[in-house]
């Protein structure tokens, strides 16, 4: 079966609460795989879940607005809800780990370029 996720998932098995009706109601489940946009929950086969809910998971301190993709029995594929600023901020979080590996292989060509000079400096060049 081929992969349909853009985004890779990290496997886990992290309690949750799906929390829906103005807050006022909640369902305990699992999250046994996630990512930045959706995750996989374990829930009651029986159970009625709404199609949009909130999903809070204490043991990552986070909140997430999700919808449900998919169902099969007691496993439910949901998405979170990304709105634009958020959207931006993981695209910022990515660009920085780019830069800032790029400034640290620079920092290293000085450091190889400063000793080269200086070796070539004491053989009178």
């Amino acid at each position: 079966m081929a992969e349909a996720r853009r985004v890779p998932r990290v496997r886990s098995m992290l309690g949750a609460q799906i929390i829906f009706n103005n807050k006022l109601s909640s369902i305990e489940c699992h999250v046994r795989n996630v990512s930045p946009r959706g995750a996989k929950l374990i829930v009651g086969e029986l159970l009625s879940l709404p199609q949009e809910f909130e999903l809070n998971v204490p043991a990552k301190g986070k909140t997430y607005q999700a919808h449900v993709i998919w169902r099969r029995g007691d496993e439910v594929g949901v998405e979170f809800a990304l709105d634009k600023a958020r959207a931006s901020v993981g695209d910022a979080d990515e660009r920085i780990r780019a830069l800032e590996s790029e400034n640290e292989a620079l920092r290293r060509k000085v450091v190889d370029l400063k000793a080269k000079l200086e070796r070539f400096s004491e053989l009178g060049g």
